[in-house]
């Protein structure tokens, strides 16, 4: 096959060459029929190279096309290519295709000419009459963004936590990213590093490092770590980093579950909304060890402000904190507000949204939700008019102000989790992007609020073309599942798992079905054995042109309510993170 196509190469460049002299023959009456040697074509990288050219740096090759076959010892003593020196040459069987290839990437913003002097290079003596030179340069260098992510952001005592830093391409340059250390734990003495720096060696995404906690005999409570970026050499922050870690001594019996500070339609003092959630997660005999603060406005703790009453708790049971514990009754309504085991009343429940929460044991601060020493306005834990609340592990928010003019969470642009359905739709996808082909983008991205001992109770439909719902058409793995899992049921998990890139592995459970058929028009239905308990779209209308139209695209929800990539905004790209629409899983 490699001499076929040598010599279907070979007869197009004679080809060529006879097209010429034959043109030339029509225009002149007795031509000089010439046996000069030519180049035919040059290309950079597979695409014609031309004077002035603006090339990549990356997997640099040329290839030239000349006329005849070629005295390649004479060829290679004559060729030269300014700024470089650093290639080699190879020919096909005829020896008329010429490729050179650099060993290495060429440089940024550099101009390079490819000069042959006129000369005998044929392997029959034929010369090349005139001099070809041909001057082509690199374009800049595009910075890669660098993005910080942690396995897990609370450790026990001699426990490890993962650092990693990603860019969101590679690059033909190292890429170094030096972090920065604060809070009031101690490197060296409550923590210890692998290294305070990471290098991602060209080619590569990533790079990590391990924070590990001293195991040690003091008791010290709650510790923070904030990491961020110090220093960047060839690259640049997507956004503004900032990871925060906790270290605690040890697992601690009592956590803080959620936080409020709520408003809705009948809700005029600003205090109705404001509690704590607590949960037991042991079985605890004297609730009263604990403890809980609000620190104001970002001035530091405000130390023990309301003592939790002497009782017992068992583990699993949730504690509501709360001002004005019959107003928040009547906004979850009584299925939901039934969720707690135990309901306590103070008016030291006083934070604004922007107000971190302390919860103390003894005197000790064995866990906060945002920061003492920050004004949450405009922070990613802020939660005015909203809620934070955490999901297996980690904390997410409602969208700030989302309560507001709701009549109960139930009907809010943020149902509080507790309140919500066990297993709830967090996204719906049918992208469609550069070698996705048709159905390698339609996916479903669903949610657990809370453990599943049972995961094949659900299933989904896809309502197509507004032809009303067609029931159920796959029915979930019988499996258990934890709180705040993220599953994933895909048409081509390998095209997606592609697409996404280190993104994918956010999902703790993927499953491939050819259920997924949906286009971007069609709803998508949630079921509860035989029970609708979500929808997303409309069953009974085709969604082109609709509002929550998902073509080519993607949508997402945050709290309650659902976000647009919008339609075909990932057409022309070839991972999440380089389109016009990043996942807001990915992004």
């Amino acid at each position: 096959m490699k001499n076929i196509n040598s010599n279907i190469k070979y007869l197009i460049a004679l080809l060529v060459v006879s097209m010429t002299l034959l043109t030339a023959c029509t225009e002149e009456e007795n031509p000089a029929i010439s046996n000069d040697l030519r180049v035919i074509s040059i290309t950079y990288n597979a695409t014609a190279l031309e004077e002035g050219s603006e090339v990549e740096t990356e997997n640099p090759q040329i290839e030239m096309v000349f006329s005849h076959s070629l005295n390649t010892t004479a060829l290679e003593e004559a060729l030269s290519i300014s700024n470089v020196t650093d290639y080699v040459f190879s020919y096909d069987e005829t020896n008329s295709f010429v490729t050179i290839a650099f060993s290495s990437p060429l440089d940024y913003e550099t101009s390079y000419t490819l000069s042959l002097p006129g000369g005998s290079y044929g392997a029959s003596g034929e010369a090349l009459v005139d001099d070809y030179a041909l001057t082509f340069s690199t374009k800049a260098f595009v910075p890669s963004q660098v993005t910080l992510s942690v396995d897990k952001t609370g450790l026990l005592e001699g426990e490890s936590a993962s650092i990693s830093a990603t860019i969101n391409q590679p690059t033909t340059v190292d890429v170094t990213v030096s972090l920065s250390f604060a809070g009031n734990a101690i490197h060296g003495m409550d923590y210890s590093l692998s290294a305070e720096s990471l290098s991602i060696p060209k080619g590569s995404t990533s790079s990590t490092v391990t924070l590990t906690a001293i195991n040690d005999s003091d008791i010290e409570g709650e510790e923070s770590v904030q990491v961020t970026i110090g220093e960047l050499i060839n690259a640049v922050e997507s956004a503004t980093q900032h990871i925060n870690l906790t270290i605690n001594d040890e697992l601690p019996a009592l956590i803080i579950k959620g936080v409020m500070a709520l408003r809705w339609a009948t809700e005029t003092d600003g205090n109705s909304g404001k509690a704590v959630h607590l949960k037991a997660v042991e079985d605890i005999a004297d609730l009263s060890l604990y403890s809980l603060g609000v620190a104001n406005n970002g001035g530091g703790t405000d130390s023990i402000e309301f003592n939790l009453p002497t009782m017992s708790v068992l583990a699993g049971e949730d504690i509501l904190i709360a001002r004005e514990p019959s107003a928040l009754e009547s906004y979850f309504e009584t299925t939901c507000y039934g969720e707690f085991e135990h309901t306590i009343q103070t008016d030291e429940m006083s934070q604004n949204g922007d107000d971190a929460i302390e919860l103390f044991k003894g005197t000790a601060v064995i866990e906060t939700y945002g920061d003492a020493d920050i004004d949450g306005t405009d922070q990613s834990w802020e939660y005015a008019g909203s809620w934070a609340y955490k999901l297996g592990g980690n904390w997410t928010t409602g969208l700030v102000n989302c309560s507001e003019g709701s009549s109960s969470t139930l009907e809010s642009d943020c149902i509080y989790p507790l309140c919500d359905n066990p297993l709830i739709l967090k996204g719906v996808l049918a992208i469609s992007w550069d070698g996705s082909g048709t159905n390698g983008g339609k996916a479903v991205h669903l949610l657990a609020n809370r453990d599943i001992a049972d995961l094949g109770v659900y299933g989904v439909g896809v309502a197509n073309n507004g032809g009303g719902t067609d029931g159920l058409e796959y029915s979930l793995t019988s499996m258990s599942v934890s709180e705040g899992d993220h599953i994933l049921l895909a048409r081509e998990v390998n095209t997606l798992s592609t697409y996404f890139g280190t993104c994918f592995s956010g999902f703790n459970h993927v499953f491939e079905t050819d259920a997924m058929n949906q286009n971007g028009d069609d709803a998508i239905e949630l079921f509860e054995g035989s029970t609708i308990i979500e929808v997303f779209g409309d069953s009974d209308v085709d969604g082109t042109g609709q509002p929550w139209e998902y073509a080519g695209s993607w949508a997402y929800k945050v709290g309650s309510k659902w976000t647009h990539g919008g339609v075909d905004c990932a057409a022309t790209s070839t991972t999440t993170q380089n389109s016009a629409c990043p996942y807001t899983f990915c992004d």
